[in-house]
């Protein structure tokens, strides 16, 4: 049975702007359009697919990456994985955000303590990390996968990883290991990273993605989990490199992220740091 957009809107309960949307970004298009009135009509059966947009959606995917989703004809594990990374990433910025509220609730207790609500606001300091770190010298290795420009300030670094995960099938002569590598930063900011996986070949590069050549190198290695890279790169600049006598090195730095990785919880990952 055929239902103008309007019908159908109602029943799957979208808007027809939303169904005009999906059709015009290829996500859902409609299965004819009367030539002459320029109605547009879809069928139920096109109400699973519909369905599928919507809770994918709900669950932060982007538009982008569902249409991946929908295309590629996922295993079970490929699918389990992309949401075990999504519900990883969701986890971590509840954290993020719930940390930031205690902070407030903080700020606000000690500006009705004050005298001075300006000074309350001041960033009292913070106790100094220690992490345990290990000099070692890994071989070379090569990684595939999406490659990234920029600054990192929406979070596009999070979104990479998302969209690379569904497409890890793709990816021939894997090792097992993940790789988040990092090229120096430019004066701007900007910097050149790769979301990949280590491989042992690179013949049949999947489309859109590209290689990235590690050298055999010396490094300090800090393990640290998803919720305190941030911190273990400031500590690592600001404290391990004044105390520990060495320098860094020329060469990226990376993200390891080893076969026990579990991107629920952010443990089994840890900082290579060339050093010299």
């Amino acid at each position: 049975m055929m239902l103008k957009i309007g019908e159908f809107a109602k029943e799957a309960q979208v808007t027809v702007k939303t169904l005009r949307h999906y059709a015009k970004i290829g996500l859902l298009k409609p299965v004819w359009i009367d030539r002459f009135t320029a109605y547009r009509y879809y069928s139920r059966e096109q109400l699973a697919r519909l369905n599928r947009i919507v809770a994918l959606k709900d669950f932060g995917f982007t538009l982008e990456q569902i249409g991946q989703i929908l295309q590629e004809n996922l295993t079970l594990d490929e699918l389990r994985s992309m949401l075990r990374l999504k519900h990883a990433e969701l986890a971590q910025h509840i954290r993020e955000e719930q940390a930031r509220l205690a902070r407030i609730e903080d700020r606000l207790h000690r500006i009705e303590q004050a005298d001075d609500a300006l000074l309350s606001l001041v960033t009292p300091h913070k106790e100094q990390l220690e992490m345990e770190s290990e000099i070692v010298t890994k071989s070379a290795f090569t990684a595939v996968g999406l490659r990234y420009f920029g600054k990192n300030e929406n979070k596009e670094i999070p979104h990479l990883w998302g969209e690379l995960n569904p497409r890890a099938g793709e990816i021939a002569h894997k090792t097992g290991i993940a790789y988040g590598v990092c090229g120096d930063m430019e004066e701007n900011g900007r910097f050149h990273y790769l979301a990949g996986y280590g491989v042992t070949d690179t013949t049949n590069l999947p489309s859109g993605m590209e290689t990235w050549d590690v050298p055999a190198q010396k490094y300090a290695v800090f393990p640290c989990t998803l919720d305190t890279i941030h911190q273990t790169y400031q500590y690592i600049f600001d404290t391990w490199f004044p105390q520990s006598g060495y320098q860094k090195a020329e060469g990226p730095d990376f993200e390891w992220y080893g076969e026990g990785f579990d991107p629920e919880t952010g443990e089994g990952m840890a900082i290579y740091m060339p050093v010299k």
